[in-house]
């Protein structure tokens, strides 16, 4: 039986780091529009309807947009049962690759998807939480008992209430551990992106840009554009546009690695990894392995103290 109850447990915390983790993928990864450095208005929006023998039709919009005089289309990843507010007809798309995009759509069906998969996590840890207030019972019954008896604890009782702190001590570590754990996994995924970006342009020879001019006219309202030159590895001068935020002022000079055979794609020195970010990145993997080792082994878990430290 008691094995039962570990099995059940082990399955109960699995499913509540997913649905924590899913829910921090379509927050702030599927829905994130700050990976995009360009917006615009859909000229129209199709909606295909599919059907679904468990939940009617399904609405699945694709948006069509124009990038500098060319058309592109962008399809919803996400369907729902109800039916698109074509209204909301935003598009935000990589200015140098614009087949790279999101819809409006998937950006709100993420935010409400993020939003349920964290209250399903939520309700179920309040679950757990509460389930040793079973062993809490026990510790009732005993301050139930006679007047003149409820001061003559057995050794039974006490173990009774030793094991119930006990269990609540392990799921507040675990649940410590398991807000670590995620933490831990959107950074790493985040550097995953950069590392990919780094392996790519490992190759890319390296140059300096500098700025030359602000663009009049921008797409975005987030961002200004501004046109950088740097003279490549065959002495020739290129020119490459740079988006940055309205906040912000332009660098005077920018390190870049740039494709030869296509210098409009490059990377700037700080959305790729050196060779210290390339050992956090390693670092955090294994203290994520490390964690997830320690959040399913007991003896090694009730070893850790878990506390605030005391200040003087």
């Amino acid at each position: 039986m008691e094995k039962n109850n570990k099995k059940n447990n082990i399955i109960i915390y699995l499913c509540i780091i997913l649905f924590a983790g899913v829910g921090v993928y379509l927050t702030f990864f599927a829905g994130n529009t700050k990976k995009f450095d360009r917006r615009t208005e859909a000229f129209k929006i199709e909606v295909e309807e599919k059907y679904d023998s468990d939940e009617g039709t399904m609405y699945q919009p694709i948006y069509y947009y124009q990038v500098k005089g060319k058309e592109y289309e962008c399809e919803s990843k996400s369907s729902s049962s109800i039916y698109p507010n074509k209204k909301k007809n935003k598009v935000y798309y990589d200015s140098k690759k614009p087949t790279k995009c999101l819809t409006e759509y998937d950006k709100s069906s993420s935010g409400v998807g993020g939003i349920l998969c964290f209250i399903a996590s939520g309700v179920m840890l309040f679950l757990m939480i509460k389930k040793p207030g079973q062993n809490s019972n026990d510790t009732n019954q005993i301050n139930e008992k006679p007047i003149e008896n409820q001061y003559q604890y057995t050794e039974e009782d006490r173990q009774k209430v030793v094991d119930a702190i006990g269990k609540v001590s392990l799921i507040y570590k675990r649940v410590i551990i398991g807000i670590v754990i995620l933490v831990l996994v959107a950074l790493t995924l985040f550097d995953t992106l950069l590392l990919k970006q780094t392996i790519k342009s490992k190759d890319y020879p390296e140059a300096t840009a500098e700025v030359v001019t602000k663009k009049e006219v921008s797409e975005s309202d987030v961002f200004d554009d501004y046109i950088y030159t740097f003279t490549d590895k065959n002495g020739k001068q290129q020119e490459i546009v740079i988006s940055i935020s309205k906040d912000e002022q332009p660098e005077q000079e920018v390190k870049i690695k740039y494709n030869e055979k296509d210098p409009q794609d490059y990377y700037q020195e700080s959305s790729v990894l050196d060779k210290l970010g390339i050992i956090w990145y390693i670092v955090k993997i294994v203290a994520i392995l490390v964690l997830i080792i320690l959040f399913f082994n007991k003896k090694l878990l009730s070893k850790v103290n878990i506390s605030a430290s005391k200040t003087n």
